[in-house]
């Protein structure tokens, strides 16, 4: 079986159209600590996203992969991490700007680090496993910026504001039970490209293993349906269990 971040992001946890979907009014929210963290960054750096929305999802998509990884103290998901963020960063600002292959800022990558850090560490709750992880993880994401200083010795640090939300995380005395299971996005957002390039190269196993991750029976009515559907609308093209129309899928 696949690791979570071998999913394609919104076939594992969908995101959010709206920052309306995000409980940032309460003050004393997980999504209100997430909002604080990224105020500082936007106090301290020129951000290029266009608001808060691809951090938010970014950081709740790798904070429930971390979440759902076996083993998650001795694996070293470094890269999957980055690779993920960057993703999601790059398909918001693709739909804002026209200079598609724009450069991901380091400092963005770091800020919305420090949210699924802060995501997983305010848990009511966190494994023995989960414990380490975070120490681990807490520890890099602390000497990016010590090396940093070291580097720029007699400068200024423009990495310097990830120690003071670091504080704040520290000191937020309030704790979740955030829902970190898998929950694609809803299948009516899905293209038709999500057939073509995910779905239709799905093994048996990976496409059980793709209707479990919805939560309810309608939302996994609602997934069958539109994959029938697309298997219809797309080309036909052999799949890794020989679907190549919608008369061979499996239900």
């Amino acid at each position: 079986m696949k690791n979570p971040f071998e999913w394609f992001h919104n076939l594992y946890y969908g995101e959010k159209n709206s920052l309306s979907a995000f409980d940032t009014k309460n003050p004393t929210s997980l999504d209100a600590l997430l909002k604080k963290i990224y105020m500082i960054g936007r106090k301290h750096v020129n951000l290029r996203m266009k608001n808060s929305l691809p951090a938010f999802n970014a950081a709740y998509y790798v904070a429930v992969c971390l979440a759902n990884t076996e083993g998650i103290d001795e694996s070293n998901f470094d890269d999957e991490i980055d690779h993920a963020i960057r993703i999601i960063w790059t398909e918001d600002y693709n739909r804002h700007h026209q200079d598609y292959g724009a450069c991901f800022p380091f400092a963005e990558l770091m800020l919305i680090k420090w949210m699924v850090y802060a995501i997983l560490s305010c848990q009511e709750s966190i494994s023995d496993e989960m414990e380490f992880f975070l120490q681990e993880f807490r520890d890099k994401l602390i000497t990016v910026v010590m090396n940093e200083d070291s580097f720029n010795s007699g400068e200024v640090n423009e990495l310097d504001f990830l120690l003071e939300i670091s504080e704040v995380i520290e000191d937020w005395k309030y704790r979740y039970h955030t829902d970190l299971h898998p929950h694609p996005l809803d299948p009516k957002y899905y293209s038709i490209f999500t057939w073509v390039n995910q779905v239709r190269l799905y093994t048996l196993e990976e496409l059980e293993a793709q209707i479990s991750f919805f939560p309810t029976q309608d939302e996994q009515m609602a997934f069958l349906c539109w994959a029938k559907n697309a298997a219809k609308k797309a080309p036909s093209k052999e799949s890794s269990y020989a679907t190549s129309d919608a008369e061979s899928l499996p239900f």
